[in-house]
């Protein structure tokens, strides 16, 4: 499934995937065109921070906007060493500007530390979002954080964070005192990835532990430490599937896989997706989708099928400027069920019996089905994947695999309607397309 809320039209906007039994899988995607446009390079770089002269701290009574401006400074500071320290691996840098004997602090300092290190952090730019916001306690702050990251690569396509920090003045200078999660309904004015909805990365919040793979990197809370192994083998074999069914101008650089417990569930990402969702592909730039998967879903029965879906979402979908509506959600979910069942040793398609239910209760029409609402019974959601897979089933088969990806990358990821992107791939309006699709599936 892709993944926000799913499929509205929002900057951010989700998908998801069926399960066999239990959950589905999900994606979120939707960058809005401008978001894109803006930053349409793997790996651009950070705005560039006007530096301005040293500014003394400002004495008893000063104008606000005096403050703002010394704190942004020395934050900004702060900032620069922390990250020193982290890609270093010198903690005591990185926990530098922290106020002293604050013990919470500090071992939430540490947790972030040993995760970012474990994933094999390269690259954390840091800059800030707006200026220093003024908190209810005389002389506190807070900061609006934006950082971009790379993990296992020195450069990557575009990842942001955004989380606030609290800092307080003291005698000694200002000094960090905590953390806490962005507003999810407060825009970010200096991101580069997306327009606005700013989301939780699960580092932010989780400790983890990962493996490296030739692919992927896999993720998951020490809890999990025992099942790490068998999953990151899994993902490799759903990467490879997955890149046979590229789309798009550039590889995807590492497919990321986050194991979620239960609590992680529901605060990674966009929050909770849904359900009847057991994976969730999330767009965090134009060129990047990070998985995310629930570890009570991953079965030895149903995590191959799992990962592949998720996987495929990410090389189908990671160079889109435009998917995320309603009317190609049947194509977007209808790929990632079509690649995963390309597997080796795949039997007859798993959700074949929630058609045949969904086709006893309505008359099929037209294939453009909406996707499950967020509280939507798992055979209803199964039926409407059921739908997408055989449709793109019918077209690869009907007009060959070329036109069937030329079609789904000019309807999802051009953006230019399912229309005009079924004339220029079919040579004939999708209307009539659209009957051979839903005709071919009512006779199954």
């Amino acid at each position: 499934m892709i993944n926000d809320v799913p499929w509205r039209r929002l900057a951010l906007v989700p998908v998801a995937a069926v399960l066999a039994a239990g959950s589905l899988s999900a994606c979120r995607s939707g960058n809005t065109p401008a978001a894109v446009a803006a930053s349409a390079s793997a790996s651009a770089a950070p705005p560039v921070e006007l530096v301005a002269p040293s500014l003394p701290r400002p004495s008893a009574g000063a104008p606000t906007s005096d403050f703002q401006a010394w704190v942004g400074q020395e934050v900004r500071a702060a900032m620069k060493v922390q990250t020193e320290g982290l890609l270093s691996g010198d903690f005591d840098k990185f926990a530098g500007a922290a106020e002293p004997g604050n013990k919470a602090l500090r071992a939430e300092l540490q947790r972030r530390f040993r995760t970012l290190r474990a994933l094999h952090v390269t690259r954390f730019d840091q800059r800030i979002d707006r200026q220093p916001l003024v908190r209810a306690k005389k002389g506190t702050w807070q900061v609006v954080h934006v950082a971009q990251q790379c993990f296992v690569e020195a450069d990557c396509a575009i990842d942001e964070a955004v989380f606030d920090s609290i800092w307080a003045e003291t005698p000694a200078g200002l000094r960090l005192t905590g953390f806490q999660p962005h507003d999810r309904k407060s825009s970010c004015l200096r991101c580069a990835s997306y327009a606005s909805r700013p989301y939780s990365q699960p580092w932010e919040t989780t400790e983890l532990i990962a493996q490296v793979g030739a692919r992927t990197l896999v993720a998951v809370p020490p809890r999990y430490r025992s099942r790490l192994a068998d999953l990151s083998r899994r993902a490799e074999k759903a990467a490879a599937v997955a890149d046979r069914y590229r789309i798009g101008d550039t590889p995807v650089d590492r497919y990321r896989i986050y194991v979620a417990d239960d609590a992680s569930w529901r605060r990674w990402f966009g929050g909770y997706p849904g359900s009847w969702v057991a994976g969730v592909a999330f767009p965090t730039g134009p060129n990047r989708i990070e998985v995310e998967v629930r570890e009570s879903d991953l079965t030895a029965g149903f995590s191959d099928e799992l990962l592949t879906h998720e996987l495929a979402h990410v090389s189908t979908l990671r160079n889109d400027t435009y998917y995320g509506q309603d009317d190609v959600w049947f194509l977007v979910e209808g790929m990632a069920e079509y690649v995963e069942h390309l597997r080796s040793g795949t039997g007859g398609y798993r959700n074949r019996s929630a058609l045949n239910r969904l086709l006893r209760q309505r008359t099929l029409r037209s294939v453009s089905v909406e996707p499950p609402a967020d509280n939507a019974s798992l055979l209803d959601a199964q039926g409407r994947y059921a739908v997408g897979y055989y449709t793109v089933t019918y077209l690869s088969q009907r007009y060959g695999k070329a036109k069937m990806l030329q079609f789904f990358q000019q309807a999802v990821q051009y953006g230019i309607g399912l229309d005009g992107a079924s004339t220029t791939a079919f040579g004939k309006p999708w209307a009539s397309v659209d009957k051979e699709c839903a005709a071919y599936i009512r006779k199954l």
